[in-house]
């Protein structure tokens, strides 16, 4: 295990811990707040989240956060988020790192050390923070390169400084080992699960400065992740469920590396990290993930964290249902949809979304459908292959 930094907690004998890990937000006030609400109902007090959390400008990003800090007072809890790339990070650049440890609301947590304070109960980890909890030791790696900056107004929806510089890596890795990395990007390909690397080998249309960029990021990130050697890894960014374990080369343990959703799938957006005490992992446990669905939306709650996506079971959708997630979705419902097709491969209502398919105006959904569900998709009828 790695050895503490003066401002943590100075008991490192290893016992076993659950943390909770929340993917991105977006500033999605509604879905933010159900998720708190969901893992106070589970006994969470800390909520370590991984990035595009909502650090934005304006006053959207104020009321956002505004009304986070009020629940999380509410509930006496904490929320611990390693930024992702859809922050404003002028804004971050304004925070100074304080220890806040002592302070009374604080007390009762784990020390965190000197890190930004978003709002009183909202903190922001540097890159390369370190801390422990029950004896794990951990390190934060935030940012990641936005994909689409080519359509973004810098300084307002695109922030240079989110990209992983060269100097963040080395003071990574000159902080030796960790058990937990928490980043928001994902490594390279072959350190990551099934699902990111085939989102990472299909490049739907991007430049080639588009695809540069990005790599550019995970090889930064995967030279810092080499160096950890960390025994789980959890990230957002690419907005899948999924998980594997993968060898470091010259690494004397397996890695569980965790990709988390986004805040437009409650199924598949939080996650309890369970970390083994040294007896149980002397028997051969190792660190596991076990996911947390929110409970169903019902009549009279908000529903609009679940955007375009329809109140009702896909396969009763009409084709203009799926005509609607086509045209003004994101790529979170497209892999909800692909899915949703993988678990009744002869739905149905698989004809009816080929047919929207066909009729939507966004290009990058038809290209994003084909390229990755692959056999799932039916082919549309005889007098319409042909249009």
């Amino acid at each position: 295990m790695s050895s503490p930094e003066p401002t943590q907690d100075t008991d490192t004998a290893l016992r076993g811990a659950t943390v909770a890990i929340a993917g991105d937000w977006h500033a999605n006030t509604s879905s933010a707040i159900r998720c708190l609400r969901r893992l106070h109902s589970l006994g969470v007090r800390e909520v370590f989240q991984l990035g595009d959390f909502g650090i934005w400008p304006g006053q959207k990003g104020t009321e956002y956060l505004d009304a986070l800090q009020e629940v999380l007072d509410e509930l006496g809890m904490r929320l611990v988020v390693t930024p992702g790339n859809h922050e404003d990070y002028h804004q971050i650049s304004q925070l100074s790192a304080q220890n806040r440890d002592h302070h009374d609301i604080h007390a009762d947590f784990e020390a965190l050390g000197a890190v930004m304070w978003a709002r009183e109960r909202i903190a922001l980890l540097p890159r390369g923070h370190r801390f422990t909890r029950s004896g794990w030791s951990f390190v934060s790696l935030g940012g990641a390169p936005s994909v689409d900056f080519e359509h973004r107004i810098t300084g307002q929806s695109w922030w240079i400084e989110e990209m992983i510089t060269g100097d963040d890596v080395a003071t990574v890795v000159a902080g030796g080992t960790a058990d937990v990395m928490f980043t928001h990007d994902a490594p390279e390909p072959w350190h990551g699960t099934d699902m990111v690397a085939k989102i990472i080998q299909t490049p739907l249309g991007r430049s080639a400065e588009v695809l540069a960029y990005a790599t550019e990021g995970r090889r930064r990130l995967d030279e810092a992740f080499q160096a950890v050697k960390p025994r789980v890894l959890a990230h957002g960014h690419y907005h899948v469920k999924d998980s594997k374990l993968v060898q470091i080369e010259g690494c004397d343990h397996q890695t569980l590396v965790v990709a988390t959703e986004c805040d437009q799938m409650p199924d598949a957006n939080l996650g309890l990290l369970h970390l083994p005490d040294e007896q149980d992992q002397a028997e051969g446990a190792e660190p596991r993930v076990e996911w947390v669905p929110l409970p169903p939306v019902t009549t009279g709650v908000d529903r609009s964290q679940l955007g375009v996506w329809p109140e009702k079971p896909v396969w009763v959708w009409e084709t203009e249902d799926f005509l609607r997630v086509f045209d003004e979705g994101r790529s979170a419902h497209w892999n909800q949809l692909i899915a949703e097709a993988a678990d009744e491969p002869q739905g149905a209502w698989l004809g009816r979304m080929v047919e929207a398919l066909e009729q939507s105006a966004n290009a990058r959904a038809r290209e994003f459908m084909v390229s990755r569900a692959g056999g799932l998709l039916p082919d549309p009828p005889e007098d319409r292959r042909d249009h």
